[in-house]
């Protein structure tokens, strides 16, 4: 098949057998690029795309992108069989994010996530590695899962099977090898938890002044602490479904049933 690049949307665009689904959003300095076949890129009313690069290198995947009022900006590399969901209201900040994506495993990225600069997300290794005694693969590629309000600090760089809880900090640097809970700091490489039971607010301190300081010294909420509500892990759920072999359509439906309540990502 002939790459197909698309750089305008101003309509909902079937390529052959690849589709995106779009009503209303700003896309701009973006593209698209389909290599495969039965793709699907469906964008939310409401997001704005102003510096995204996806590259479908495969079949049967996809891409779904959550309303957004400040510009998602990432470099997305998907093959086949795969899902990659970003969520609403994440904001990102200085050099793309790149994720990659490739043996069927899948990127799930919740609500509210702030990234920081050169963050960095991948499934697999990618290369293959066998135990020298059974001579069986040791490496398999695994899926990545972050919830909803976590802060990703520059150059953090999370590796397959991992998930972060919401309303925690991984700090600048982190090598991410193992799953974050949630309301955490962690940091370091490898990382590790450096502090407990904190949470996170938006405001930038920087041109902050006296009274500004004085104002935010503490803040009475519950906003971002999150708790245990069920047994069942909500990550676990939606991993069971989209990993069946079924179409990047069904995928779809089920994702945009996907449910809201505040505390569906606590780890």
């Amino acid at each position: 098949m002939v790459d197909k690049v698309i750089r305008n949307l101003e309509s909902d665009v079937d390529y052959g057998e690849n589709k995106i689904i779009k009503k209303d959003c700003i896309f701009t300095g973006s593209s698209i690029l389909f290599r495969g076949k039965n793709n699907i890129l469906y964008i939310e009313d409401g997001a704005n795309i102003s510096g995204v690069v996806i590259k479908f290198l495969g079949d049967n995947s996809l891409v779904y992108i959550g309303k957004s009022k400040t510009s998602y900006a990432f470099q997305l590399n998907i093959f086949h069989d795969s899902v990659f969901y970003m969520g609403s209201g994440n904001s990102f900040s200085g050099k793309k994010p790149i994720f990659q994506l490739s043996e069927r495993k899948n990127i799930f990225i919740g609500d509210d996530n702030m990234f920081s600069y050169g963050v960095s997300v991948r499934v697999a290794d990618p290369h293959l590695i066998y135990s020298i005694e059974s001579f069986e693969r040791i490496n398999p590629s695994k899926s990545v899962y972050i919830g909803d309000h976590v802060w990703l600090g520059q150059n953090v760089t999370i590796f397959k099977g991992n998930k972060i809880g919401s309303g925690s900090i991984l700090g600048g640097e982190s090598l991410i090898t193992k799953n974050i809970p949630s309301n955490v700091s962690a940091g370091g490489n490898p990382v590790r938890v450096i502090k407990e039971g904190i949470f996170w607010l938006r405001p930038a301190v920087h041109a902050f002044k006296k009274e500004h300081t004085d104002r935010w010294a503490s803040y009475h909420k519950d906003d971002f602490i999150y708790s245990k509500e069920t047994e069942t892990s909500e990550f676990d759920n939606i991993e069971n479904f989209i990993i069946q072999d079924i179409s990047a359509k069904e995928k779809l439906e089920f994702l945009k049933a996907l449910p809201k309540d505040k505390n569906r990502f606590y780890l």
